[in-house]
């Protein structure tokens, strides 16, 4: 048995996989969802702390990586430092997630408009939470209970600007095991169909991107049966 090894986005709280491990659990599976936030308080090497912090929270292997939107680039530098302590990754599942962008940044890989916003919304080297990056009312309709949306709100932290302008290393994407994508969204039909492409497995859902948070059993569901 695996144990679900699920990454939270760097742009937002671990509890954002909250309710998929509580299901996760249920059925008798391993969860475990490690904390990214520490590696945000410095000015660089995010990447790297990011993927310590996650090989710290596993003892033993094999692993199958989930990752949610952000942390979809991570996985090849998460899956190089478990390699190091010989912990097995078996599969790397991206949900909703970005894809792996070795020797460029975030800022690089995003549609020059956006960077360009972004940059713009930096204030002494610091942006906003990610949450305010939406307007409200986009953000109400992804997660119309208010509770719920206060805690992801709340839990979003205060983000540095060199998290998006540090570039990426160069890894060993053999170390992924076998990679799998889900989509959530239309805003992420073109890393599904580069998956596609790249002859992983896919499965594209017609739902939002927080739906990790609000439909938990059909995340779980899907996640499973693209893994076989």
């Amino acid at each position: 048995m695996v144990t679900w090894l699920l990454v939270h986005s760097p742009l937002v709280g671990p509890v954002i996989w909250n309710p998929v491990a509580a299901e996760l659990r249920q059925r008798g599976q391993e969860a475990n969802i490690p904390d990214l936030t520490p590696a945000l308080s410095g000015v660089g090497n995010h990447a790297q702390l990011q993927a310590e912090l996650v090989a710290a929270a596993v003892r033993q292997g094999p692993v199958a990586l989930v990752a949610h939107s952000g942390a979809g680039p991570l996985l090849p530098l998460i899956a190089h430092r478990l390699a190091q302590q010989n912990v097995a990754v078996a599969a790397s599942l991206f949900v909703d997630a970005g894809l792996p962008h070795p020797r460029q940044s975030a800022l690089d890989v995003l549609p020059v408009p956006a960077a360009e916003q972004l940059r713009g919304m930096t204030v002494g080297g610091w942006l906003p939470r990610w949450t305010s990056w939406w307007p409200p009312g986009q953000l109400r309709v992804m997660l119309p209970d208010e509770q719920l949306r206060k805690l992801v709100v709340d839990t979003c932290p205060r983000l540095p600007l060199s998290l998006l302008t540090e570039v990426l290393p160069d890894m060993n994407e053999d170390e992924l095991g076998v990679c799998s994508y889900v989509r959530l969204s239309s805003a992420y039909d073109a890393f599904a169909d580069q998956a596609e492409q790249a002859g992983w497995s896919v499965r594209r859902l017609e739902s939002h991107h927080l739906a990790v948070l609000t439909s938990p059993a059909e995340i779980v569901d899907t996640v499973q049966d693209v893994r076989k």
